[in-house]
């Protein structure tokens, strides 16, 4: 793959943080486009937009630490306790980060006295658009690969287990949140999901279904549940059950104001 995308002296130019920086142009592209859609204000982002950031990095770094408590457990001594802070060694949880960004922003907004659902479903489509280009750049960077597979698209890894093909399975997640994101930008303007919050719960769902189905092609290095279910799954299944269960009920709830 290409971890390194420009190396000129002692300047190195990592496609992992290039595309991380991209992904974080086109969010905020994404949410200004939709911030008039839902009539919020811009000001309150603005405003509140480093601490979001920070929210997030620093609950990405943490799960991560969480993740991979054991190793961090052997190799962090008192001298070298500040390591744990070294976000350039790429040691970083979309799941924590996820976790930061959309907790804060909710606090931050309900605090503000802001449509909080609203910014959530702002913030849901806006990331999706953004993931594409960090799952590119996991794919660049030779992380999150796939298990080895006979089909035509299969593509090696140097820094992955297998020297055989594996699945590109960075190249599929990003294109599951590609079309996630333009489907569920496309409902900005439906009467379907107008309700505040709705695009939000049916795109994280949505995630959680293909993240869960995702992990069975995934061979990268994970926590195991019974040496056959990654960790990952749970989680993803936990948030697909949760997110179908109010899916249901939202829709159910229609059905029934539709026929009184």
């Amino acid at each position: 793959m290409y971890p390194v995308l420009i190396q000129i002296g002692p300047i190195t130019i990592y496609s992992l943080w290039m595309m991380l920086a991209l992904a974080i142009f086109c969010t905020l592209l994404i949410i200004n486009k939709l911030s008039h859609s839902r009539m919020v204000k811009l000001n309150f982002l603005a405003e509140n937009s480093l601490l979001i950031f920070f929210c997030g990095l620093i609950m990405s770094r943490f799960v991560f630490i969480l993740y991979n408590l054991g190793y961090f457990w052997e190799r962090i001594t008192s001298g070298n306790f500040f390591e744990l802070l070294y976000i350039w060694d790429k040691g970083l949880s979309i799941w924590g980060a996820l976790i930061g960004v959309f907790l804060s922003l909710y606090i931050l907004a309900r605090r503000a006295r802001e449509d909080e659902l609203a910014w959530l479903d702002i913030a849901t489509v806006s990331a999706l658009f953004g993931a594409i280009f960090v799952n590119i750049g996991s794919f660049l960077d030779g992380r999150n690969y796939g298990i080895p597979t006979s089909l035509p698209w299969g593509v090696i890894i140097e820094t992955s287990q297998y020297a055989i093909p594996i699945h590109p399975v960075q190249v599929y997640a990003a294109i599951y949140c590609g079309l996630l994101a333009i489907i569920l930008f496309q409902f900005f303007n439906s009467n379907l999901l107008k309700n505040s919050g709705i695009i939000a719960l049916t795109g994280a769902t949505s995630y959680c279904l293909f993240r869960f189905l995702e992990e069975f092609l995934r061979g990268d290095e994970a926590n195991m549940l019974f040496d056959t279910i990654r960790e990952a799954q749970i989680y993803s299944f936990l948030g697909l059950s949760l997110g179908a269960f109010l899916l249901y009920r939202y829709f159910r709830k229609i059905k029934q104001d539709h026929t009184l």
